[in-house]
C-alpha cells in the first residue's frame, strides 16, 4: 500500500500484508461459516450519527463515562488474545496506547502478557476479561490478582461454554501454536495454580477449563 492508511479497512489490509497468514487468520476470522462475524460487521454499519442542525458545533466533546470512569470517546479496547503475535511488546503496547488515548483497556484472559506486566506498564484504566471456569477458585484467584494490580472491573464472557469451530485455525494448525510467557497457571491436569517461570500458552488450552454449565454459580 503506497499511501498512508486513512480508515480501519486499510489498516486491516496492512495487517494482512505484514503478518504471517496463520496470525492474520486468527485475528480476523470467526467460527464455522463466520455468519456471526458478518452479522456483527453489518450491525455496526447500521449505526449512524445524528446530525446537529443550526446549533453551535465549534466545540465538540465526545467524552463519556463507563462504570463511572471518564474516557475521551465511547470507544474501548476490547479483549482480544495474544497480541504478541502482532507486536513484540504485546498487550503492554496496547495498554500504553489506551492510556495515551484516555480510554479503557480490557485485558484478555488469553493475553500474552500477565496482569502484573500490564499494570506496571502505564496508568491506563484496566478491566480484566474472564470466562466461566469449571474451577471457581481459579476465577477467584484471577480476580484477586487483578484487584491487587489496580484493575477496576471484570468483563465476564458468559456465552462460551465451549470454543467455536474456527475452520481457518484448524487448517493453519493454530491450536498447536505455542506462546511463551511468565505466568501463574493451571497445572497440566487443570487442578491447581502453580508458579512457572515459562509457560506454554496454547489457544486450545482454553477448552480444557471452560465450564459447559455457563453461569450456574
Amino acid at each position: 500500500m503506497a499511501a498512508e492508511p486513512v480508515n480501519v479497512n486499510e489498516f486491516q489490509e496492512l495487517a494482512r500484508l505484514a503478518l504471517p497468514k496463520m496470525y492474520y487468520d486468527y485475528f480476523s476470522g470467526g467460527a464455522e461459516d463466520q455468519h456471526t462475524l458478518r452479522e456483527n460487521v453489518e450491525a455496526f454499519s447500521r449505526i449512524t450519527f445524528q446530525p446537529r442542525i443550526l446549533v453551535d458545533v465549534s466545540k465538540i466533546d465526545m467524552s463519556t463515562t463507563v462504570l463511572g470512569f471518564n474516557i475521551s470517546s465511547p470507544i474501548m479496547v476490547a479483549p482480544t488474545a495474544m497480541h504478541k503475535l502482532a507486536h513484540p511488546e504485546g498487550e503492554i503496547a496496547t495498554a500504553r496506547v489506551a492510556a495515551a488515548c484516555n480510554t479503557i483497556m480490557v485485558l484478555s484472559f488469553m493475553s500474552t502478557c500477565i496482569v502484573e506486566e500490564v499494570a506496571s506498564s502505564c496508568n491506563a484504566i484496566r478491566f480484566l476479561q474472564l470466562y466461566v471456569f469449571k474451577r471457581r477458585d481459579v476465577s477467584a484467584q484471577l480476580v484477586q490478582r487483578a484487584e491487587r494490580n489496580g484493575f477496576k472491573a471484570i468483563v465476564l464472557t458468559a456465552d462460551t461454554p465451549s470454543l467455536g469451530r474456527r475452520e481457518a485455525d484448524i487448517k493453519n494448525r493454530m491450536g498447536d501454536l505455542s506462546i511463551r510467557r511468565e505466568s501463574r497457571v493451571l497445572d497440566k491436569n487443570c487442578k491447581k495454580l502453580v508458579e512457572k517461570k515459562v509457560q506454554v500458552l496454547k489457544p486450545k488450552y482454553l477448552s480444557k477449563i471452560l465450564s459447559p454449565r455457563r453461569c450456574v454459580i
